[in-house]
């Protein structure tokens, strides 16, 4: 049901590991998306609140601290929350960039 308002596309980086230096190594993928530029008042990793400019919509299993590419920028994301069917079934998951 959701997949059909999946219209666009983003490169989802996610991050697999941290180098010597305590960077991020991602590895990159391709993913059908929901974008809307809206912003929201959200809590991030260590609960403090935070504003988000964006939200967007997908299926694959997206975590906070992974990168979104979209429209030519990088949007780092904050918080995740997954929607569930009546069998408990992850249907699609809302992130906050």
């Amino acid at each position: 049901m959701i997949t059909d308002y999946l219209n666009q596309s983003a490169t989802w980086k996610r991050v697999t590991s941290l180098n010597e230096y305590g960077e991020p190594i991602t590895t990159s993928q391709v993913v059908k998306i929901r974008w809307e530029g809206k912003r929201k008042l959200v809590r991030n990793r260590q609960g403090q609140e935070v504003i988000s400019e964006a939200l967007f919509f997908c299926l694959e299993a997206v975590q906070p601290g992974d990168l979104m590419e979209y429209g030519g920028r990088e949007w780092p994301i904050i918080t995740v929350a997954e929607a569930t069917d009546l069998d408990g079934n992850t249907v699609y998951r809302e992130a906050a960039c």
